[in-house]
């Protein structure tokens, strides 16, 4: 059976979020959290050397080398046959390094490998930023650079979705399926469900570079969350075909 690590920006939102996907998607399957409980660019100063990342990099070791918790140490010291890393873009910290983020996405591709980076724009709370589904408004849906400190408050008032153990397996596969398509706008121009091969092909990122030049020109990113993308990539001929063939089950 699969053992998966999840590392994580914060102690609380983001288990809450994998639990209730798990809880629902694949109760089966085995993982573990490892919570950084502090941003993605104070963890790329981290790891970088002299601008550079060492391309044998392994990402446990690293964390473990500063770890002094010693349950956290033992949850880093194991094998998993996936690693995720969850982070929040936070355009708005006072010290952001967006080359290096960029640098650690090309790097970070491959959950069986070195691990895979998921960037929620502007943050985790991105999931549930949705009107009533299906949401045709998403596709537009934006966040400006002065506002992002306040995005948890926005994204609350906003949602439709706010109470995250209300969800069920319709509802999140809904959601999962509300970003997917915005992924696809944002890179290719069309809102609407990728065919399988297109979707193996999205660009993690592509998809950072659209939003980094669109933060740089006009002080506003589009609102995606990437990290709920990983319901979808354990099984996306199941879930794309099972959405496609029961639309009347699913809201989009």
């Amino acid at each position: 059976m699969s053992n998966i690590l999840f590392i994580t920006e914060g102690l609380v939102d983001e288990v809450n979020f994998i639990n209730n996907i798990y809880n629902i998607c694949y109760k089966n399957k085995k993982y573990n959290i490892y919570s950084y409980k502090t941003t993605i660019h104070t963890l790329v100063s981290k790891l970088f050397v002299n601008d550079k990342i060492d391309e044998d990099l392994d990402i446990r070791l690293a964390l473990k080398e500063n770890e002094t918790d010693y349950e956290k140490r033992e949850i880093l010291s194991k094998p998993y046959s996936d690693i995720f890393l969850i982070f929040d873009l936070d355009p708005h910290h006072d010290n952001v390094k967006f080359k290096k983020i960029k640098m650690m996405l090309e790097n970070f591709n491959d959950s069986t490998d070195k691990g895979k980076l998921y960037i929620n724009y502007p943050m985790l709370q991105s999931f549930k930023h949705l009107n009533k589904m299906p949401d045709n408004t998403f596709k537009d849906r934006k966040v400006m650079l002065k506002d992002i400190a306040k995005y948890k408050n926005i994204s609350s008032k906003e949602s439709d979705y706010d109470d995250l153990t209300q969800y069920n397996y319709p509802i999140l596969i809904s959601i999962a399926i509300h970003h997917l398509k915005k992924f696809n706008y944002i890179l290719n121009g069309k809102y609407e469900i990728p065919k399988i091969d297109d979707f193996l092909r999205l660009s993690h990122s592509k998809l950072y570079d659209k939003q980094i030049k669109m933060l740089s020109k006009s002080n506003e990113i589009y609102v995606i969350n990437t990290s709920i993308l990983n319901i979808i990539e354990y099984q996306p001929n199941k879930i794309l075909s099972q959405v496609k063939n029961q639309k009347e089950r699913f809201f989009v």
